[in-house]
């Protein structure tokens, strides 16, 4: 006996379905009866609105976060600082923070892994 065969007989719905009985037909009603939650039937679609209507930071958001080496050259290298922003500076300066715990965390777990090692 192949393993399919043992499933269908073991299982109650796969047997049947098998067996070529028609699935169930969708629910019948209204439009939208189907849907569980739909709060939202009786009411239109939102309409789109021109570009100038919406918030000027709402397009900043497609553009990706510059990453913490780009950063780096900016603000510790000086390259294109006069592009700098305040939002640049402080997502430096939060990027930075982070890496400076993570170097530390790695040099106490290397301090005491060998206890005689002096970082400097």
């Amino acid at each position: 006996m192949r393993h399919c065969d043992l499933l269908l007989l073991l299982s109650p719905s796969l047997g049947k379905a098998a067996k070529g009985k028609a699935a169930p037909a969708a629910p019948a009603g209204p439009a939208g009866s189907g849907q569980v939650f739909n709060i939202f039937s009786e009411r239109p679609d939102e309409e789109i609105k021109p570009d100038s209507w919406y918030p000027d930071w709402l397009w900043r958001l497609e553009t990706p976060p510059k990453h913490y080496g780009d950063l780096t050259l900016m603000f510790v290298h000086g390259v294109n600082i006069e592009e700098a922003t305040l939002s640049d500076y402080t997502r430096f300066l939060r990027l930075h923070r982070k890496m400076v715990i993570k170097i530390n965390n790695l040099r106490l777990k290397r301090s005491r892994r060998r206890p005689g090692l002096k970082i400097t």
